[in-house]
């Protein structure tokens, strides 16, 4: 097959959970098929090269991004009021960009394009010719719907509850502008096949290196939790925030000498300031997660907005460590509370699962296992890869 992926940025390096996934299962069809990536970015860019490493042909279209702060960017919200289109739709179609995609179109003749996130189904809503695939990380509405949910400020909330219209109508339209949609858990494929009964959906879980991520030695954990994840993306800092904030204090009173370092790049003011707190550590961006995992007693999940699955999860659970997450962090994987994973929905209750598993090593080395057979038997990227290459072979076998 001759396939043109495009996306917001080419996804290295591997620092968030879309990045690894993209890369990941990118990287394998290159084994097999012609890939050709068009994304935001610069030619002679370490991602581009990353990409050519991996036997991809990258295409960059050289833009500035907006800036997420400041004046020109609350003038940028304010001026979306008038746009049918949600923000992150606007804030991503550029007419650059729209230029060199059918400027590739035209020279590398895909049998299939591939949305590699949904707000860029825009750019082949009125295409004709070539099989075109969206790749659903998430349901983006289901993210701001839980947005709305948790958001106090009145002016927010009247703001999210705006966008989440738009996203809602846009979202539902562009099932319906392609002949096909990979999504990332049981729930969500169900649920974007009931939005349009004839697209062929196909479920290709997230995963992990299995390598990469292994059970290491465990006897030098402390009384330490790890929280990993992009701090740029907003249910993430929703995360740190409510654990700092709710469940870090409840645990603390009972046990004085624990901590948590919360590990993820650009995290933003109000998580920096999370580190003034006595026994909080936030890293910022690092080169690699594993010391900080491996030396924690605990791995905690405590998202209250998000959609997919998560990543941090599963590598936790190759890399032999307990984890206790709410339900929305654990939505889409196939865990079993109490054999795999740890579910708690308050802050109480996710305070007291923690520190059960700090007093019992016993428990914590027996989540660790289950949770390592759990990830080997369905999450490596190899057996995730081979998935999706033969959905989108038989699209293709199929026209």
């Amino acid at each position: 097959m001759k396939i043109l992926v495009i996306d917001e940025a080419f996804p290295h390096p591997l620092d968030t959970g879309k990045r690894i996934r993209s890369f990941n299962l990118c990287s394998r069809l290159a084994l097999k098929h012609t890939v050709h990536y068009l994304a935001y970015g610069t030619d002679n860019s370490a991602a581009a090269q990353a990409m050519m490493r991996a036997n991809m042909h990258p295409i960059a279209v050289q833009r500035q991004a907006p800036a997420k702060t400041g004046p020109l960017f609350y003038l940028r919200l304010l001026a979306n009021l008038a746009s049918a289109d949600p923000y992150i739709v606007t804030s991503h179609y550029t007419q650059e960009f729209n230029e060199a995609f059918h400027k590739a179109v035209d020279e590398t003749k895909p049998d299939i394009i591939v949305c590699e996130w949904t707000p860029y189904a825009a750019y082949v809503k009125n295409l004709a010719g070539p099989l075109k695939l969206i790749v659903a990380h998430n349901i983006e509405y289901r993210i701001w719907q839980r947005y709305l949910e948790n958001e106090r400020n009145p002016l927010k909330k009247w703001y999210i509850r705006k966008q989440t219209e738009k996203l809602v109508k846009f979202e539902k339209d562009a099932f319906h502008w392609v002949d096909g949609t990979i999504a990332v858990s049981v729930d969500e494929g169900q649920e974007i096949s009931e939005i349009n009964q004839q697209l062929s959906v196909k479920v290709v879980e997230n995963g992990v290196d299995l390598e990469y991520f292994r059970s290491g030695k465990q006897e030098d954990e402390k009384p330490q939790l790890a929280f990993v994840g992009a701090m740029n993306w907003r249910p993430n800092q929703d995360a740190a925030v409510y654990f700092a904030e709710e469940i870090f204090p409840l645990i603390r009173k009972q046990v004085p000498e624990a901590s948590a370092v919360l590990v993820g790049g650009d995290p933003p003011p109000q998580v920096k300031r999370l580190g003034d707190i006595a026994g909080l550590t936030v890293t910022g961006r690092v080169d690699d997660v594993r010391p900080y995992v491996y030396q924690s007693a605990v791995v905690i999940v405590p998202l209250r907005i998000g959609g997919g699955t998560r990543l941090k999860i599963l590598e936790a659970m190759a890399m032999g460590k307990a984890v206790v997450s709410t339900s929305i962090g654990a939505e889409g994987l196939e865990v079993n509370n109490g054999v795999n994973i740890m579910l708690a929905d308050t802050p109480s209750d996710f305070a007291d699962r923690v520190i059960q598993l700090f007093f019992n090593k016993p428990l914590r080395k027996q989540l660790g296992e289950t949770g390592r057979k759990l990830v080997e038997e369905s999450y490596g990227w190899d057996l995730l890869a081979e998935k999706q290459a033969s959905f989108m072979e038989n699209l293709v076998s199929d026209q």
